[in-house]
């Protein structure tokens, strides 16, 4: 079975993208912030990481840095509020990046892109 991490503040953000990759055949991890991933977590290889970008205390690119570091996967999908042309550029520019979705989110895109 396919493997996602979701790492997103808002609870309500959290728990619906959890349940779309659910329902796309995933087992999926779900956490609030990067500080709750155990150290199985590091070196479990999933899929997909889909996670927001905006967290205090770290700048947005510098996190995007910190998660394909210290996490094994495939691809990288980033939903956020944050809606900076010039972040999202750079962030797509990065390796295994595979979309930016500003909230509010686009689910059938987000979906194509897991499926």
């Amino acid at each position: 079975m396919r493997k996602a991490l979701v790492i997103q503040e808002d609870i309500i953000i959290l728990k619906i993208i959890e349940r779309l990759v659910v329902l796309n055949h995933y087992e999926c991890k779900a956490i609030r912030s990067i500080n709750d991933l155990d150290i199985e977590d590091q070196s479990e290889n999933f899929d997909v990481i889909i996670s927001d970008i905006l967290f205090d205390g770290i700048a947005p690119l510098d996190f995007v840095f910190q998660i394909q570091e210290i996490i094994l996967h495939k691809s990288l999908i980033i939903v956020t509020n944050m809606g900076q042309k010039k972040i999202q550029k750079e962030i797509l520019a990065s390796q295994n990046v595979i979309g930016f979705f500003p909230i509010p989110l686009d689910m059938d895109n987000i979906q194509k892109l897991i499926a």
